[in-house]
């Protein structure tokens, strides 16, 4: 019975030992990982089809030139905004913390707006402008949208007596939100300020 008592003990420490918050992230950066290769493939496909054919896949109209950058733009002033939230969140100052939220939640939701109506004129723009403009668009608004998602359950959380949940859920959902806005502007110079013999001089400098 004894030996039975230790090895229950032995199994409870080991649990106490589990970083969760740890494996959290883990297992969130795995999955933008996923989703990292996947919109790397339509990201190559823009810059191979700009460079096969430049004319049949270029982009003339001046808002869809310029909406990439109100997008990048937005995702750079929320970044500032959660940088912010965070200062707030590690002194405890849950009131502050929450309306920074709610600000930075509007301007998620202004950027869904923008990214929505660039989705649709990319798939109505032309065949090809479609094919290496639409995937893209259409990841970068899902990926905003789970960023709203996220956001709302982060204020949610925040209302709680008890601070336990948005303690653990804050700083891995601060995760997807600085991804969201690096693959923004990375996608913004590969697909529209980089020209394709830019970024295959970048590629030779740097990737062989």
């Amino acid at each position: 019975m004894s030996t039975n008592h230790a090895q229950a003990n032995v199994h409870f420490d080991h649990n106490e030992n589990i970083d969760h918050q740890g494996n959290a992230n883990l297992a969130v950066w795995l999955g933008l990982v996923a989703l990292t290769f996947m919109t790397a493939t339509f990201v190559a496909c823009n810059v191979y089809l700009r460079g096969w054919a430049p004319s049949k896949f270029h982009l003339s109209d001046k808002v869809l030139t310029d909406l990439p950058y109100v997008t990048v733009l937005l995702s750079i002033i929320s970044v500032i905004l959660l940088f912010v939230a965070a200062s707030f969140f590690a002194r405890d100052k849950w009131r502050a913390f929450n309306l920074v939220l709610a600000l930075t939640t509007l301007v998620y939701i202004a950027q869904v707006m923008v990214e929505f109506n660039l989705m649709l004129w990319f798939a109505g723009y032309s065949k090809q402008v479609a094919t290496i403009y639409a995937p893209t668009a259409v990841m970068e608004f899902a990926l905003t949208v789970v960023c709203v998602i996220l956001l709302v359950a982060a204020g949610w959380y925040a209302s709680f007596a008890n601070k336990r949940k948005i303690n653990s859920f804050f700083p891995v959902g601060m995760n997807v939100w600085l991804y969201a806005a690096l693959s923004n502007v990375v996608i913004l110079l590969v697909e529209d300020v980089m020209s394709v013999g830019q970024f295959a001089a970048w590629c030779g400098q740097h990737l062989v």
